[in-house]
């Protein structure tokens, strides 16, 4: 459904079961088939089962697997009760770098999921951004709708809009690619040139065992950064990242690509956390001390036109704290 007309489900509660209604493009699929296309963190023979034990229904009743759907059909699945939900979310902790009456923009910490996927159902920005904008008055109600995503272990700047209206407006600056996004990364290594550009295509990784991993392939989609060195260190160097284009983990992918992986990435560097002996410091075994226990990237900058006004709106979000001290331990 297109996101104008989609009807958003108040997030600032535990997520209890996840509803859609069927398009035409959808009529005549079979249940557990359309199941694992809306949701597809799980298999279709879990959608299968869940359906045999009524744990899914269409239009108030219960079905089969085999249940061809029509279109206007409301489609319910049950969620099993997480123990670890809040009563209500909490949106109070939020750093709001900027807000209007139709745009905001807030700072996401690294280890926050942007949206409820998988298993994470609650206390992700946008649960939080319910629980801090949405009223029971529909007169005061505002459905907040988040622009672009970040990695749950990237932080920095994530703009969002009020009404579906400056929605459409946003994606499409942002599909014109009007808009500069800057980030920043700690890599390993220590480029040997003060700046440069990284024009290789990427799409999923044909080897890897989930349909996450990315990889830089030849007959990918357009994939394009800029980079230069704002800091050097003995091992490490410190970058400022131009992300051109939008693919999924492209920084990580490209950074990995040139040789200078992203500390602290799991999928495409080194996992364990930046200690002081990887730094190349002389240091006895017990001070050893981790300077950087998650991924080494940080969304700065945004810089776009205004939907609205047309004035240039930047938003900045100042380099977090724990990449600072290791930047300074660094040096």
């Amino acid at each position: 459904m297109p996101r104008a007309t989609r009807q958003y489900q108040d997030l600032s509660r535990p997520i209890r079961a996840f509803t859609f209604t069927v398009d035409a493009k959808e009529e005549g699929v079979r249940l557990d088939a359309l199941l694992r296309a809306h949701y597809p963190w799980h298999s279709r023979t879990f959608y299968r089962r869940k359906v045999e034990r009524g744990e899914v229904s269409v239009n108030e009743r219960t079905g089969k697997p085999s249940t061809k759907v029509r279109t206007g059909d409301v489609v319910v699945i049950q969620l099993p009760r997480d123990p670890t939900a809040p009563d209500i979310e909490d949106g109070d902790d939020l750093v709001i770098l900027y807000e209007d009456a139709e745009v905001l923009a807030v700072d996401k910490p690294s280890g926050m999921a942007v949206h409820p996927v998988g298993r994470t159902r609650h206390g992700t920005l946008i649960n939080k951004l319910h629980a801090r904008y949405r009223d029971a008055d529909p007169k005061k109600d505002v459905v907040p709708r988040l622009s672009h995503r970040l990695d749950r272990d990237t932080s920095g700047v994530v703009l969002g809009v009020k009404n579906a209206e400056v929605d459409a407006l946003v994606m499409r600056i942002f599909i014109e690619r009007r808009i500069e996004k800057t980030y920043f990364a700690l890599v390993q290594g220590v480029p040997a040139e003060d700046e440069g550009f990284i024009d290789a295509p990427m799409g999923p990784d044909p080897d890897a065992d989930t349909g996450m991993h990315q990889a830089v392939l030849p007959d990918g989609q357009p994939a394009k950064t800029r980079w230069r060195v704002a800091r050097r260190f003995a091992r490490h160097a410190w970058l400022e990242l131009d992300l051109l284009t939008g693919r999924t983990h492209q920084l990580r992918v490209h950074l990995a690509h040139i040789g200078h992986p992203i500390v602290c990435d799991h999928l495409y560097g080194d996992v364990r956390p930046l200690r002081r002996s990887f730094a190349g410091q002389d240091v006895a075994l017990e001070d050893d001390d981790i300077l950087l226990a998650r991924l080494g990237l940080h969304a700065q900058r945004l810089k776009l036109e205004h939907p609205i006004t047309g004035a240039t709106l930047v938003v900045e979000s100042p380099i977090p704290a724990d990449i600072g001290r290791a930047l300074e331990a660094l040096a």
